[in-house]
């Protein structure tokens, strides 16, 4: 009995020594529960909460070498890092459906341009994050002034954290046998699908893996040039795809090309209460070629992803923006196609801030003669939401329309339909009563009136300068919408029942409105695309001739069949086609992917669909390849250089 009490006693004042240690641990276990379970069920098991509180044990051992006071005050700043940092998570997985990587992290500049929206994210529960550290600054203060120097026994305290490193060590492989048994460590670090990691090894062992992959894929200089062949093949046969529909129809006209804030699908040509919610966009779809079925593709860097896509026809990053990271790359955007075809110049029009997004740098590499934005052109008269209301920012880019030499290219992008969409009252002219939806899509749905209202003038505009008779002008949406409810949409789009999960993906559509002189050639086009489409699409009105193009889009007047792939906001591999939208599991197994038919609805056999999986797969990866390793010249004729801007 003495013994045992002696050994009580032990083990009591070694928990009294290391009991600063032992409720930090305590602190952030309990932070990421909270954590797994605020961004959804498949993100919150047993097993990947123990490997994350493994992996913790793991970080946080060296600490017990170092002298006490010094330690608890680590310690805390450890907490606190660790709290920052899930908090981030948390706000960007509701935005985007995934938690940071190290490439968003070089676009944080951008936050700033968008913190009306990010705390719009935030919950109050997220404050549970931090409240640990309100009862363990001032414990821990108490602790040290209590504290009595003890003998520094360095081995046996090596000891410890060697004997820690071996059971957590045996945890990890335990907890992630199953995962062993499906992929490999150069898998994850693929990061083909970054909620395929998150989901099996939890959020701390993401962000390890992911700084690993960061640096060992920036640490390898890859080369295009074995894959060269391949690629070059692939584009022969993918560029002889086409027909002879429509095409040179809009030769040597102008092209406007109206990029919409968060203008999705579903509001066109619907009302609410009896009201209209985008007369304007209906009105110039009845006289236009309307593509009803047209998908946002975006990744990670929302609009300018859509820009991204329209511009050059090639795949989002799967992490970050390509606008961000790749912009010292070499492109065959339409600015540069347009060029080599007798434009006269091409300008993009955006009445924000020219490094968000990183686009005043970005824009020169694309090929653009003239950006005008907030710092060079706009005069910021009427704010609304973000920025510049787009009623002002359309009546002043008419006047500059107006002195450019024809043929031109212009590029126009919103801003008024961001979220949150805050439009003020007396711009609201929808009545809807309070209470029918929640408070943000009452305000998108204001946001998106207000802004078919603008584009109106705008066209009206064009009409009278004489404008639109000799210009091809087209008209999208870049994105969904975000903090939308599932119950707001049921209750909006009369579905009966709630949304599942393809009713979901099913709804991520944008118009997509390409308007022709003299209205020719006016109907709805039921082929399913995506935002990738419209590059080769113009090529074909504009005549241009595709054998010097390199473009993973197909052009939607002419293809045979519809076809998207989708990533980020679906798994990599998830595609569309005219009747089927199949849906790839987070493991990356065709098999365990679900496929849905476009007419009914209702699940079908994945039968024949592996061919589909396929071409998705080999052309993010092949985009990926190009993006990677700069590898456009090597696959086609560029003849130019930087335009200055």
């Amino acid at each position: 009995m003495l013994r045992i009490n002696l050994y009580a006693k032990k083990i009591g004042k070694s928990v009294g020594n290391n009991q600063d240690f032992l409720l930090v641990t305590v602190a952030i276990l309990l932070k990421i529960i909270l954590f797994s379970v605020e961004i959804g069920p498949k993100f919150s098991s047993a097993e990947l909460i123990i490997s994350s509180v493994a992996i913790l044990l793991v970080l946080t051992s060296g600490f017990i070498l170092l002298p006490y006071k010094a330690r608890t005050s680590l310690l805390l700043v450890f907490d606190l890092i660790i709290s920052v940092g899930m908090l981030a998570d948390l706000l960007f997985f509701r935005f985007f459906h995934s938690v940071i990587t190290v490439p968003v992290l070089f676009e944080a500049s951008q936050v700033e341009g968008v913190s009306s929206s990010v705390m719009t994210l935030f919950h109050p529960l997220d404050s549970l994050l931090f409240a640990d550290l309100l009862v363990l600054v001032p414990y821990f203060v108490y602790l040290n002034k209590r504290y009595k120097p003890q003998p520094r026994r360095f081995f046996r305290r090596l000891g410890q954290i060697a004997l820690m490193l071996v059971i957590c060590g045996l945890v990890l492989n335990f907890t992630t046998k199953n995962v062993q048994a499906q992929f490999t460590l150069s898998e994850y670090t693929g990061q083909t699908w970054n909620q395929t990691v998150l989901r099996d090894l939890g959020v701390v062992n993401f962000h390890l893996l992911d700084v690993y992959s960061y640096i060992k894929q920036n640490g390898t200089k890859q080369s295009l040039s074995s894959a060269v062949p391949e690629l070059k093949a692939w584009m022969n046969t993918h560029r002889q795809q086409g027909g002879t529909n429509l095409t040179g129809i809009a030769k040597g006209k102008n092209v406007i090309i109206v990029q919409l804030e968060a203008m999705q699908n579903f509001v066109v040509g619907q009302s609410v209460d009896g009201q209209v919610i985008t007369p304007n966009l209906n009105s110039l779809a009845q006289n236009s070629i309307y593509f009803d079925n047209y998908f946002t593709q975006i990744g990670q860097g929302n609009t300018s992803d859509a820009e991204f896509m329209t511009l050059n026809s090639l795949y989002p990053a799967s992490s970050g923006s390509n606008y961000v990271m790749k912009s010292n790359n070499t492109f065959q955007s339409l600015p540069w196609v347009l060029d080599a075809a007798g434009y006269q110049g091409s300008y993009a029009f955006h009445a924000y801030l020219p490094d968000f997004w990183n686009r005043a740098k970005m824009y020169q590499a694309e090929g653009f003669n003239q950006f005008y934005n907030a710092d060079n052109f706009f005069k910021q008269n009427d704010t609304v939401g973000m920025g510049l209301s787009d009623e002002s920012m359309f009546n002043q880019v008419i006047p500059q329309l107006k002195q450019l030499q024809q043929p031109y290219f212009s590029f126009v992008i919103t801003l008024s339909g961001h979220y949150p969409y805050t439009i003020p009252s007396e711009k609201q002219t929808l009545k809807i009563p309070q209470g029918q939806y929640s408070e943000t899509f009452t305000n998108y749905l204001q946001a998106q009136h207000y802004a078919d209202q603008a584009l109106g003038d705008f066209i009206n505009q064009l009409k009278q300068q004489g404008i639109l008779d000799n210009s091809v002008l087209v008209v999208y949406g870049d994105h969904y919408g975000s903090g939308f409810t599932n119950q707001d949409l049921t209750k909006f789009l009369g579905a009966g029942k709630s949304l599942n999960n393809y009713n979901l993906d099913e709804l991520n559509k944008v118009p997509l409105i390409i308007h022709l002189p003299g209205n020719q050639a006016a109907r709805v086009d039921h082929i399913s695309g995506g935002q990738m489409d419209l590059y080769p699409t113009l090529l074909n009105l504009l005549g241009i001739n595709n054998k010097d193009q390199y473009y993973f889009g197909q052009d939607l007047l002419n293809a045979k069949e519809g076809f998207s792939a989708f990533r980020v906001w679906a798994p990599d591999g998830s595609f569309a086609t005219n009747d089927v939208f199949y849906i790839a599991n987070w493991d990356g197994n065709f098999a365990d992917g679900s496929a849905y038919d476009r007419k009914t609805g209702q699940k079908i056999s994945l039968q024949g669909l592996q061919g589909y999986y396929t071409l998705a797969e080999t052309e993010l990866h092949a985009s990926d390849l190009v993006l990677q390793t700069d590898g456009l010249p090597q696959l086609v004729p560029l003849n130019h250089t930087t335009k200055p801007n």
